[in-house]
């Protein structure tokens, strides 16, 4: 792999980087360099995350080194010293940070495919998604529950799984897997029957670099639980416009009046169980293997001491539905009216822990059944709201959180899960004594500082920490916010070419109604009915996957309800099945599996997939290529304005801003929560160097410099374009637009579109060009997945062009262009060569295609190809061969048409690509998933071992197929030298 020096520093990369991936590699490994923390934007599509483990890897690496090298060596005593801090280093971790699992498991392939594959590395997942007990895995409850019992089953010797961990850590299924990601340590746990959580905590000892999601870093909670040890590592935080919420969100907690009455029935229950049973209770719950116990004492005082926060909560004076709101410390007063104090609450939540543990492993047995939520709960709020001590941390308190009282709502889906009962009431199935009183608060402590806990990990003694996203600007904002010394930014530009993304302001819909979803006007009939009709005119000139934003679940779903009702949402439907983004993750996967699975069948339809920004589409999904042709935003994603979190993070904003501080103002961060959710949004589309799409903003609100001032960098210098070329502020009209659209994705395609063709049957015929030859026909080359195959049933009969009766009758631009005639040059030469049933050599063949005769050229000459509105084909000649070159053409389409859909592979003549992450791609796509693996895994095992024997014969499994003999003839890259002669033979013999 290509090696290239950044700051002294050798780092392999898998191509020559481009001048933005050389900066942003450059900025890491200074940050690094200086211990120093950085705030770095480099957009969606840039390779931001493959130059991110590139450059923080070999930076590792380096130091490393040269602490071998300083210890082995005889250098001077200066030089010595002067590297004393890099030998203490050697043991540095990089710990790598990200919002979801399905963001790091990307992350982690992306390191795989890299010359540092061999860098040990894991990631630390819930017993959620790694336990694979059939009695933990099974239990409700969510990962509080299964915490609980998984605990007592460690504990007690009884989990086979984890006794296990120990001697299968280092069998060679794991010790050749350097890299561990959730599927991987299942797979592996499963086979050895062997813990995965437990596996990936005693690995993570030995990593060099962690894999894990921000909630496990950023809360102080989850990082004592996962004993994560900071000291000295590298801190990675990747997407983190999402930091800022993270860190209030791991800072804040409540606790309502139905948990405690909870948590009271649960002490009661267990006290008169224990005394029915005449005898205290014992019980382990520490993973450090100290033994913990609970008795009648402790228990009747937890209860007074339940009672008195009951009966604390039920004296508040009465709230409005608005509620109340207290400076943050007003919670300590509170507390210690109910005997709660900064002396005795880790004794308090010691007895908390011990009754969780109890309770969850005694369900299973007995009729405490799925009890222990409301004696969770309160251990939750305790552990946030001491979280410290002392005057500074109350001082800290004081500014930063307040202490919102509201109204516990009586028909509300408690946190606590379960269903409803008759009443409205949530039921955990376990009896409750009753209703909630009309006195029944809920207590929301609230953080509105995030530098509130990124000062915690930047004292844990950090080396550096790096946050790094696609939509950070701007950056000021964010680092005043986080309120951490940063000495390193860095804004980079985009990578794609100005022609590869075609971004307007569409203001009104075909009918010309403003398009605006303010929370006044997204009720309106008129504005809904308009924005269906608006998405409709759109589907037939956008080829492959459209992706369709609202700014909430509300609208989302109104405008659903409204389309339905209507018959826009069936016409829609006719063009490009819609798909909508569920909430459920097990849903959410199987929508999401059924989308791309309709994209890749071959009448190339296309598919609409209709999200919510800020809703797991938005957020780090991959819709490259045809997945996503065009985004569509309908609106800016406000927070509530009237929700009381969004209004006193607005007036903390305002009375902490200064200009020392640089904070913005609280209506700034208003529109910056929406903007950055949009730009978050739009960067689902363009996702490679080579990618192209339209980003299309829906709203007229777009139009104001303001708004277009928020949207990242790249994005508004099109915009920008568009004033200079005389439009103003002003949006082109609809018609324009279209017009526009159509051009835009018709260059795309002209110019080598490697994924899908573009095809429009609702408004035009169009079929694949095609070179007629007396021996071959040429068409375009189509890697897989594909979105679109040349059909002859559409060649022969194409779709009428008839509008549907429902249709509204001002769409007289579509109808137009629908009546157009479209002229196809049968002259121009694709790229792959389908040859008929009467073969020649290749040479003969070529020579046929690249020199054709002149007779034949001066005949190519006259032809045209002429699509009628009434779908006849024919052909304009001054001959009368018009009926025999009909059926020739015919004939030709059929003979391709069998070609294209045989199971013969490609001509032999065909080469790898000589960039290397070109062939790995390549490969990539050309094998199924297992055999893609099973190709990953060879390569690394003979990078580690130099095996050559079984190499080569994981080679000839994956590559087995003729049509693939290409690509295992390119392996030779890899072998090493002392191997070559021998793969030399072996491809010679075959």
């Amino acid at each position: 792999m290509p090696e290239y020096i950044i700051r002294g520093v050798p780092v392999q990369f898998p191509f020559e980087p481009y001048e933005l991936q050389k900066n942003y590699m450059e900025k890491v490994i200074e940050c690094l360099q200086k211990q120093s923390n950085g705030v770095l934007e480099s957009p969606t599509g840039t390779g931001k995350t493959l130059s991110l483990l590139c450059s923080s890897v070999a930076w590792m690496l380096s130091v490393k080194q040269k602490g071998s090298n300083s210890i082995m060596g005889n250098l001077e005593k200066e030089q010595a010293e002067g590297l004393f801090d890099e030998l203490r280093n050697k043991d540095t971790k990089i710990i790598y940070a990200s919002r979801t699992h399905s963001q790091l498991s990307q992350a982690m392939q992306e390191l795989k495919n890299t010359s540092y594959h061999f860098v040990r590395a894991v990631v630390l997942g819930s017993r959620d998604q790694l336990c694979i007990h059939p009695d933990v895995s099974k239990i409700e409850g969510g990962n509080a529950a299964k915490t609980s019992l998984c605990r007592q089953k460690v504990k007690s010797q009884t989990c086979a799984f984890y006794t296990r961990v120990e001697r299968m850590q280092d069998r060679p299924e794991v010790a050749t897997q350097p890299v561990l990601d959730i599927e991987d340590l299942v797979s592996v746990g499963g086979k050895l029957r062997a813990c995965p959580y437990y596996l990936a905590k005693n690995l993570t000892e030995k990593a060099e670099l962690l894999f894990l999601p921000y909630n496990y870093l950023l809360d102080a909670k989850a990082r004592k639980a996962n004993a994560l040890n900071v000291v000295n590592s590298v801190i990675i935080l990747d997407e983190a416009h999402n930091v800022e919420k993270m860190c209030e969100q791991s800072g804040s907690a409540l606790i309502r009046s139905t948990d405690v009455a909870l948590a009271i029935e649960d002490t009661t229950s267990i006290i008169k169980s224990m005394t029915d049973t005449g005898g205290a209770s014992t019980f382990d719950t520490d993973d450090d293997g100290d033994k913990k116990e609970f008795t009648l004492d402790d228990l009747c005082l937890l209860k007074e001491i339940l009672l008195n926060v009951e009966k604390t909560i039920d004296e508040l004076p009465s709230v409005s539905n608005t509620g109340t709101t207290h400076p943050g410390n007003y919670i300590y007063s509170l507390l210690e009216k109910a005997h709660i104090t900064f002396g005795n609450v880790n004794q308090l939540l010691q007895v908390l822990g011990s009754l969780i543990t109890y309770v969850t492993t005694m369900s299973e047995t007995s009729s405490f059944a799925k009890r222990g939520a409301g004696l969770q709960a309160l251990a939750d709020f305790l552990e946030v709201v001491y979280a410290g001590s002392g005057p500074e941390f109350c001082q800290s308190v004081e500014r930063s959180f307040r202490l919102h009282i509201e109204p516990e709502e009586t028909k509300q889906q408690s946190s606590v899960g379960g269903k409803k009962n008759a009443d409205g009431w949530i039921s955990t199935k376990q009896p409750v004594s009753k209703a909630p009183k009309a006195s029944a608060k809920v207590l929301n402590f609230w953080c509105f500082n995030p530098g509130f806990g990124m000062r915690q990990l930047l004292n844990s003694s950090t080396r550096s920490i790096i946050l790094t996203s696609g939509t950070l600007a701007p950056l000021r904002p964010l680092i005043s916010e986080l309120a951490i010394p940063v000495e390193v930014s860095l804004e980079n530009p985009h990578i794609i070419d100005r022609s590869q993304v075609y971004v307007k302001v569409v203001s009104h819909g075909p009918d010309r109604v403003e398009l605006n979803s303010s929370y006044r006007n997204r009720s309106n009939p008129l504005y809904i009915a308009s924005l269906g009709r608006t998405v409709l005119s759109l589907c037939p000139v956008i080829p492959g996957g459209l992706l369709v934003f609202f700014p909430s679940y509300p609208l989302l779903n109104k405008c659903s309800d409204e389309w339905q009702a209507s018959g826009l949402w069936a016409q829609i439907n006719r063009i490009k099945p819609i798909f909508v983004e569920p909430r459920g993750k097990d849903s959410f996967t199987t929508t999401m599996s059924e989308y791309y699975a309709r994209l890749r069948e071959p009448e190339n339809r296309g598919a609409i997939f209709m999200a919510v920004c800020r809703g797991k589409v938005s957020e780090g999904l991959d819709f490259a290529d045809a997945n996503g042709r065009a985004v569509l935003i309908t609106g800016l994603p406000f927070p509530p304005i009237n929700d009381a979190r969004v209004v006193l993070k607005k007036e903390y904003l305002d009375k902490n801003r200064t200009q020392q501080n640089e904070l913005i103002s609280g209506n700034d961060w208003y529109g910056l929560e929406a903007s950055r959710a949009v730009n978050q949004a739009i960067g689902r589309v363009i996702r490679h160097k080579d990618d192209y799409g339209a980003i299309l903003l829906c709203d007229s609100r777009f139009q104001y410099p303001y708004q277009q001032a928020q949207l990242s960098s790249w994005i508004q210098g099109h915009l920008r374009d568009d004033r200079a070329k005389g439009g103003g502020a002003t949006a082109p009209s609809f018609g324009k637009v279209i017009g526009e659209l159509s051009r835009f994705f018709r260059t795309q395609s002209k110019l080598g579109d490697a994924t899908t063709k573009v095809r429009d049957v609702e408004i035009k015929h169009e079929v694949p060009q095609v070179n007629r030859n007396v021996t071959q026909i040429l068409v375009k080359p189509q890697p897989q997945p594909q979105h679109s195959q040349f059909r002859l049933s559409e060649y022969l009969h194409p779709p009428s062009n008839v509008q549907n009766a429902q249709l509204p009758t001002n769409e007289s631009f579509i109808a137009q262009v629908s009546r157009g005639t479209c002229s196809i040059n049968l002259n121009e030469t694709g790229h792959v060569m389908i040859h008929k049933r009467e073969r020649r050599s290749s040479s003969e063949e070529t020579k046929a295609t690249l020199q054709p005769s002149s007779s034949e050229l001066a005949q190519r000459k006259k032809r045209k190809l002429v699509i009628v509105p009434n779908t006849v084909v024919k052909y304009e000649q001054p001959s009368s061969q018009v009926k025999q070159e009909a059926v020739t053409v015919k004939e030709e389409a059929e003979e391709a048409l069998e070609e294209a859909t045989d199971l013969t592979p490609p001509p032999p003549e065909r080469t790898a690509p000589e960039n290397r992450v070109d062939f790995l791609r390549e490969v990539k796509q050309s094998l199924v998933p297992e055999r893609y693996k099973l190709f990953l895994q060879a390569l690394a095992q003979y990078s580690r071992d130099s095996d050559f024997t079984p190499f080569i014969t994981k080679m000839c499994i994956c590559f087995e197929a003729p049509h693939l003999h290409y690509l295992l003839k390119a392996m030779r890259r890899f072998v090493m030298p002392e191997h070559k002669q021998q793969f030399d033979d072996m491809i010679a013999s075959r």
